[in-house]
């Protein structure tokens, strides 16, 4: 894919508007607005939590506009909702992390059978423990989840959807602004497009594809970011479990067998 464009990620048309809404000064402006004056729009013409349904109509824009049809999708979330925002998906898993909230599976599962496609749930199972495989995901959802979240519990959420994407696949996102989420993700050598506005940082991060040959110099930042070391995580705090160390994700069979490739003619040499 082309390079990302910020602007084409939040000001999209919102595709799943319902008639009743168009009528509505939030519907007439969806095309015009920001994420901050869409947030601020809502605000003013809604009586009951208008934060919290203005998030859930970015959130349903910016999935229905930008996973493709007939992707697999991976989702690291509370509840199943998300997901009906998914056009046309081949398989969905959804992964809720460890909390100290009961997680009952049977309302999720309901809401999932609705879907009528294959679905895998994963519940109070870390992060690092989730038998995910690597590079089989095109697109990968992560919303509203890391508020109040420390770092390492951050590092460990991005390194398993990062890890789980194909390459060239997308991890779509809406997290606050303490977060630092496009940081993060770029740690993991992700292509990040994105805004940060109100209070939220809304994107993209893209999944680059295995170079075919390094120069000595990307050779030298790659080894570099191999021997970081890794951040040790506290399974009692922020609720995610064990997670892997920060950096880049785990590699791809392709960017193995480019590794191996790469070793042979070192012995060559």
């Amino acid at each position: 894919p082309g390079p990302l464009r910020p602007q084409a990620v939040c000001r999209r048309r919102a595709a799943l508007m319902s008639d009743e809404a168009r009528g509505t000064p939030l519907g007439d402006l969806a095309d015009k607005l920001s994420i901050g004056e869409r947030i601020g729009q809502g605000t003013k013409n809604s009586w009951v939590n208008p934060a919290y349904w203005n998030r859930q109509f970015v959130t349903a824009s910016h999935i229905a506009n930008n996973v493709p049809n007939g992707s697999t999708v991976l989702e690291l979330g509370k509840d199943a909702k998300n997901l009906y925002y998914v056009p046309s998906p081949e398989a969905m898993t959804l992964v809720v992390p460890p909390s100290n909230l009961i997680v009952e599976q049977g309302p999720i599962r309901e809401a999932a059978a609705k879907l009528r496609v294959p679905f895998s749930l994963f519940t109070e199972t870390p992060l690092d423990a989730v038998p995910l495989t690597a590079a089989s995901f095109d697109a990968a959802l992560l919303f509203d989840m890391l508020d109040g979240a420390p770092e390492q519990a951050a590092y460990g959420a991005v390194s398993l959807l990062a890890n789980a994407l194909k390459p060239g696949g997308v991890l779509l996102f809406a997290e606050r602004e303490g977060a630092n989420l496009p940081a993060i993700c770029a740690d993991f050598n992700l292509q990040v497009a994105s805004e940060a506005e109100g209070g939220f940082d809304v994107g993209i991060a893209t999944r680059r594809p295995p170079p075919s040959r390094q120069t000595r110099k990307q050779k030298a930042a790659a080894a570099a970011r191999g021997r970081r070391r890794p951040v040790a995580v506290d399974p009692a705090k922020g609720g995610f479990g064990a997670a892997g160390g920060r950096g880049k994700a785990a590699p791809s069979r392709e960017e193995k067998e480019a590794e191996r490739a790469r070793r042979k003619e070192e012995k060559v040499e």
